[in-house]
């Protein structure tokens, strides 16, 4: 087997608003096909971290690589559209007036407005490909309903579909699962499972049964700071996470009982 290789390389990140300390001296590296999970308490940095990475905030110190280039202070659009860089957003963020089928596409043109993408010619490669994603995100046989009549996870779905549309090496997914049922949230980590084939993927959650049932990696933040790192069972047992963070879910656990 191959030596796995790092596709995302943070050094030393920190980041400063106004005398407030948003992350301060972070370390992260995913490896090319990881899924990797970040979480910690509201506040924690971790939303932060992703806007570093995404080139939506600039960094007050440290650096940002992406496969091998540095991508630090770079502006957003460069760098999805040209590093390959996808990110969805925690609510969903869709054309509700077109249909599932037509979302998927504008996203595949990649044009700046919905008339220029559907005005485009569809050959029988963008077809294919719209159908794999389709496909991908379980919402074939709803290809030609508007996405405004759409569940709220399925609009989740939609959007995840849309970033997946324009081939990202690195997804990063912003609660992907707010608002879900149990059963959404359980078919979106199936989904995530899958897309381990073609992306490397980067989740920000805070369903812990969701994160136990998508993550290799868990990263921790607390503070603006890396409290723990290591798999899902490693960070469980941590007593610095069960503190600062799980505990919260125990005691909610506790009274209710």
């Amino acid at each position: 087997m191959g030596e796995v290789q790092p596709l995302l390389r943070v050094e030393h990140l920190s980041v400063e608003f106004k005398k407030f300390k948003a992350l301060t001296d972070v370390n992260l590296t995913v490896n090319k096909g990881e899924v990797r999970v970040v979480i910690g308490p509201n506040g924690a940095g971790k939303s932060t971290l992703m806007d570093l990475i995404c080139g939506r905030t600039k960094p007050t110190s440290g650096k940002v690589f992406f496969d091998g280039v540095d991508i630090t202070g770079k502006e957003p659009y460069d760098i999805s559209a040209k590093y390959g860089i996808g990110r969805k957003f925690q609510n969903p963020n869709i054309f509700n007036m077109l249909t599932v089928y037509e979302n998927i596409e504008v996203a595949l043109r990649g044009y700046n407005t919905v008339f220029r993408a559907l005005a485009f010619r569809r050959t029988a490669e963008v077809r294919e490909k719209i159908d794999r994603v389709l496909e991908m995100i379980k919402l074939s046989e709803k290809r030609n309903i508007i996405a405004s009549s759409l569940s709220h996870g399925e609009r989740q779905w939609l959007e995840i579909g849309m970033v997946i549309a324009q081939d990202p090496k690195l997804i990063i997914l912003d609660e992907p699962t707010a608002g879900m049922t149990a059963a959404e949230t359980y078919k979106t980590g199936e989904m995530i499972k899958e897309l381990l084939a073609d992306h490397t993927v980067m989740v920000v959650e805070h369903d812990m049964d969701f994160v136990k049932q998508v993550a290799q990696t868990v990263t921790v933040l607390h503070h603006g700071q890396l409290l723990a790192e290591g798999t899902f069972e490693e960070v469980e047992k941590d007593p610095r996470v069960i503190q600062v963070y799980l505990k919260d879910d125990s005691d909610e656990e506790a009274k209710e009982a």
